[in-house]
């Protein structure tokens, strides 16, 4: 027992440290890269023209067409069906059988890391996600370590938002909540490790943190928290117009351009014109949530840049631009706050500080990537203020729960669900999804006979066997129908009972399957392949016993 328990707390420590110490130098590494690249592409912004008192830039057009062609080359010569992300992280963290591609996620990480630098709006924190966990995937694979995978993945998540953040507990809890979807003491002593281990090294690269770090915290907290309550509702239907419009974009594609290649450099004209005008809404947003908190902008151009931040966002993310929508979002919740406050400020009310603007930011992103209680640390962890994280929590419970009921958990959620795979339903659902009805064939004797035989020959196969029920096939083997042994005692009845029973397609899963027969009642439900071919016989047991044994798996990974 003693040694026992040396070897895993060495495995967890190992784990934690090492995953921590790799995702975080990579993590600092991509915003490092980014800075110096978006610093060296904003030192090109001389006027061309001035439109309505903004002057246009052609340099953000030029650089998002280079960039644009830099993705193209990678997407067509390295194979690349599409770019992942973390709804791929979720997904692998849930199931047995969808393991994360390591070329395709280096690839994902480095088409993010040409977006953002080249001015598209999107956002680091979703390819730093997905980064974070394919590196503890990729560890686990080359590990003899009793953890399992998912524990690796929430690892290196933990390790990215901690590093990318500066906030410790706040990974830590996100890979929890946004990732894993439990808490288990098997998994939080790794994730804390690396979490901590990760935000460590950050900081010695930002000791002064990467965001937030001059605030003004000094608020008066009650017309705050009033006001908060107003901000969610706003938070929530911002966030929900910013996921519709990504994914009624991305659903109707072809009827802009069939070409991967025209789409992008469509996206690299709209977001240049419009970055060329509005410098703001491009790349991932840090020098405008900046200007915001030190009240640089108008009123006017608050709307400004929450308008076209979210349309470009959307033509970016949706035609071929590869990043996160999380630092997207961070940006139109500061637009948000700062709307709010200046108009507070108007009639009155100039108390408020920056407590509106990152109540807002905390809120939509939450709503956007299903994190509410990360948010909310993240928040308290960069701002060292209660008050702060105190007024961010009304804002983000009234934006989660109108944003879940309109339009769901997350974007990531609602992405795995467009391509059927129901995460919000569990890891049930998604571990029955992967056993289909023909992994159970084999254990079950049944009666099949041809349709030609006589009434009396098959009540003498009744006689001795133990069956009840008799499945009728035609020379091909395919199912015709089924008879009950009791029918076949009247002889007024036709040889055929049921023409239609009941049947299970050899490819259904076993979550379908257990719906499908819900409401079944009999001895044996016939297997066909997809030319109606009789191949075998299951019952609800089988079905029902597999259901608890991945029970017993889950309460085993979430519970221990």
């Amino acid at each position: 027992m003693f040694w026992r328990t040396i070897n895993i707390t060495f495995q967890v420590s190992v784990t934690g440290i090492v995953i921590g110490i790799i995702v975080s130098l990579c993590s600092i590494g991509f915003v490092f890269g980014v800075q110096n690249a978006s610093n060296f592409r904003t030192s090109f912004g001389s006027c061309l023209f001035d439109v309505g008192g903004l002057c246009f830039s052609v340099a953000p057009l030029i650089f998002l067409f280079i960039t644009a062609t830099v993705i193209i080359i990678v997407k067509k010569y390295l194979n690349i069906a599409r770019y992942h992300g973390p709804a791929d992280v979720i997904l692998s963290a849930h199931s047995n059988g969808t393991d994360l591609d390591v070329k395709t996620g280096f690839l994902s990480t480095f088409a993010a890391f040409v977006s953002a630098s080249g001015g598209a709006s999107v956002g680091q924190y979703g390819p730093l996600v997905h980064l974070g966990g394919t590196i503890g995937s990729l560890i686990k694979r080359y590990t003899q370590n009793t953890l399992t995978r998912d524990v690796f993945i929430g690892c290196g998540v933990a390790a990215a938002i901690s590093a990318g953040f500066n906030s410790p507990i706040g990974g830590m809890i996100f890979a929890h909540e946004a990732i894993l979807r439990h808490f288990s003491f098997r998994a939080i002593a790794p994730i804390a490790i690396s979490s901590v281990v990760s935000a460590t090294i950050a900081n010695q690269f930002f000791p002064s943190g990467i965001l937030f770090q001059n605030t003004d915290a000094d608020i008066a907290v009650l017309p705050s928290v009033s006001i908060s309550l107003l901000l969610g509702p706003i938070c929530a239907i911002i966030a929900v117009v910013f996921m519709r419009g990504l994914l009624s974009l991305q659903a109707n594609l072809n009827k802009i351009s069939s070409s991967e290649v025209q789409r992008i450099y469509i996206a690299a004209l709209i977001c240049g014109l419009c970055g060329g005008l509005i410098p703001e809404i491009l790349g991932l947003g840090g020098d405008t949530i900046e200007g915001i908190l030190s009240n640089s902008y108008s009123l006017a151009f608050l709307f400004i840049i929450l308008f076209f931040k979210l349309c470009v966002t959307v033509v970016c993310l949706s035609m071929g631009f590869f990043g996160g929508v999380f630092s997207p979002a961070l940006v139109l919740g500061a637009s948000v706050g700062a709307i709010l406050t200046a108009i507070a400020s108007q009639v009155g009310i100039n108390i408020l500080g920056d407590s509106l603007i990152l109540a807002a930011m905390a809120a939509l992103s939450a709503s956007v990537i299903g994190a509410p209680i990360a948010s909310i640390v993240i928040i308290f962890e960069l701002t060292q203020s209660y008050d702060l994280a105190f007024v961010a929590i009304t804002c983000v419970a009234s934006s989660c729960v109108i944003s879940n009921v309109i339009f769901g958990h997350s974007f990531f959620d609602k992405q795995l669900l467009n391509r059927n795979f129901k995460i919000s339903r569990g890891r049930t659902e998604i571990l029955l999804s992967e056993i289909t009805v023909k992994d159970l064939l084999g254990k079950n004797d049944f009666l099949k006979v041809k349709s030609n035989i006589l009434r009396k020959d098959l009540l003498r196969m009744f006689e001795k066997s133990e069956f009840t029920e008799v499945y009728f096939v035609n020379d091909d083997g395919v199912l015709l129908g089924k008879t009950k042994v009791n029918a076949l005692l009247q002889k007024n009845t036709t040889l055929i009972e049921d023409s239609s029973p009941l049947t299970l397609n050899i490819s259904l899963d076993v979550s379908d399957a257990i719906v499908k027969v819900s409401n079944f009642v009999g001895e044996s439900i016939p297997v066909v392949d997809h030319n109606g071919k009789l191949v075998g016989v299951l019952n609800e047991a089988d079905l029902f016993l597999q259901y608890l044994k991945v029970q017993d798996a889950i309460s085993h990974i979430e519970k221990d």
